[in-house]
């Protein structure tokens, strides 16, 4: 599970996000992420959860395996800034 402890250091998740062409705002892993990991920590299960959609470098689980789909083309600015 990724942890970020503070903004500079969720900086590789926010750019991963950005490279995203979908959405005006966090998508449901990006929001998750967000939302409860710092609570997700000291519970296993949650941990496991949240480790399989987010790494600790940042990537995005799903964003990795959609890559071609996801991903922003050249030219294409994103639609979300998470921070």
């Amino acid at each position: 599970m990724a942890y970020f402890a503070n903004g500079s250091e969720g900086e590789c998740f926010e750019a991963q996000c950005e490279e995203c062409r979908y959405g005006e705002k966090p998508c449901p892993i990006a929001g998750i992420q967000l939302n409860y990991n710092y609570d997700a920590c000291n519970n296993e299960v949650a941990t496991k959860i949240l480790n399989d959609l987010v790494k600790n470098d940042g990537t995005c689980e799903m964003f990795k395996l959609c890559k071609k789909d996801f991903q922003l083309t050249e030219g294409e600015k994103s639609q979300i800034s998470l921070f």
